[in-house]
């Protein structure tokens, strides 16, 4: 536990010097609106018959369906941000699933157009109860309330690749690594304001 609270105040410690140059630079916004998605799973899936929107017969490549919202506040020039974002998706089952994320982005690197940002924070992930669904074996990995299995993590990460079109807006693709599971990829804009 107290690895967790390390690195959460290690991250608004860095988010500190931002908060005092307020008056001095102000604060900047960004907007995503991101279409969700694709998973990529990096084991065989024991039960990939109940993924009605895989790609490949043994469920690697799935489609899911659905957008993520996300609102950043700069709080170091344009490199550090507090970013909060929510996730509404139809899952590998084709499940209603969504998670809510708010968390630390620090800019990796910037080149002319491309930019690369990195995130941490804490994030809750949940979806419609696979129990109900015929061959799925429950591993206990999810937790469970009522029709509804949920997981809390409390550092989930996010690679954001950004390619500036114009002064003020991006296309962006996220890549959010779910380890040691599986990757999903959203592509959108960006919108700074």
């Amino acid at each position: 536990m107290h690895r967790y609270t390390f690195i959460l105040a290690f991250c608004f410690a860095l988010a500190l010097p931002g908060l005092a140059q307020q008056e001095e630079t102000g604060y900047k916004n960004a907007f995503t609106v991101k279409l969700f998605g694709l998973s990529v799973h990096l084991k065989e899936s024991p039960h990939p018959e109940i993924f009605p929107n895989r790609i490949d017969d043994k469920g690697y490549v799935t489609l899911n369906y659905g957008a993520i919202v996300g609102y950043d506040r700069f709080i170091v020039g344009n490199k550090h941000a507090i970013r909060a974002e929510q996730g509404l998706y139809a899952d590998c089952s084709a499940s209603l699933a969504g998670f809510t994320h708010i968390g630390w982005r620090g800019l990796i690197f910037q080149k002319n157009r491309h930019s690369m940002n990195g995130g941490i924070g804490p994030t809750l992930v949940y979806r419609r109860n696979w129990n109900r669904l015929d061959g799925y074996q429950d591993d206990g990995y999810f937790n469970q309330r009522g029709d509804w299995q949920y997981k809390f993590y409390w550092y989930a990460g996010e690679l954001e690749y950004n390619y500036q079109l114009t002064n003020q807006t991006d296309f962006s693709i996220t890549m959010v690594p779910g380890l040691p599971e599986l990757i999903s990829f959203g592509v959108g804009v960006r919108q700074r304001f």
